[in-house]
């Protein structure tokens, strides 16, 4: 009798496998495997939208700028100007700064603004880099992609 009673108690008992267990595991793992990295790619889209936004709200600085006083204002010299993307100075992901363009005349802010939204040095964004807008229209981007870079950053 008291062997038919423990023979029942084991029989009786519910819980999980240690093979179970380890499947549960090697399923997460599988499917954080393939949700992290498309994660990271999204995070990193919406701050190049972040800086494609600051870029252009800093340009609409510019063309006031130039309504108003004749000339452009460099960046960060004139700290009237937003010099960060996102929310705050600690919290952006890029830096931004005007500069004088390449063409027509190198050293006339009168005619060409060329705004960078540079990565912080502890950012990284290895398809898109820094990106680049200019007061004539040029969009530029350093990264290193394999696809067209500013189909990635510009888009």
């Amino acid at each position: 009798m008291i062997s038919m009673h423990y023979s029942k108690s084991l029989s009786l008992r519910r819980g999980f496998t240690l093979i179970e267990l380890m499947i549960v595991v090697a399923v997460i793992g599988v499917l954080v495997a393939i949700a992290y990295p498309n994660y990271t790619e999204y995070v990193l889209r919406g701050k190049r939208a972040e800086a494609r936004t600051a870029l252009l709200d800093l340009m609409q600085q510019q063309e006031r700028f130039l309504t108003q006083n004749g000339t452009y204002a460099l960046v960060p010299a004139n700290t009237a100007f937003k010099t960060y993307s996102g929310d705050s100075a600690a919290s952006g992901y890029y830096t931004l700064s005007a500069s004088t363009c390449n063409a027509p005349a190198p050293t006339d802010l009168r005619l060409c603004v060329q705004l960078t939204a540079t990565l912080k040095p502890t950012a990284s964004d290895p398809k898109a880099g820094n990106l680049g807008f200019n007061s004539a229209g040029a969009k530029t981007c350093t990264g290193s992609t394999s696809a067209t870079p500013l189909t990635v950053c510009w888009k």
